[in-house]
């Protein structure tokens, strides 16, 4: 795992989300959750419709990463 702001947008492969269920505003390490954002590990203003490798899905009650 990547350390907090360890990557650049290139390193992740920042890039458009193909599917609703991998964008940025779902993803646990994406904070605010708006149009724009930031990421925990992707330097750089994040936009929500986007993705990258570093991609984890939020657990809407916990909110962190999916079965941790």
């Amino acid at each position: 795992m990547p350390g907090t702001w360890g990557l650049t947008k290139a390193q992740a492969r920042y890039r458009p989300a193909e599917k609703l269920e991998v964008r940025c505003d779902v993803c646990a390490y994406m904070f605010p959750r708006m149009e724009f954002g930031s990421c925990k590990f992707v330097r750089g203003v994040i936009r929500a419709a986007y993705t990258c490798d570093e991609f984890a899905k939020r657990d809407e009650d916990t909110d962190k990463p999916v079965g941790t």
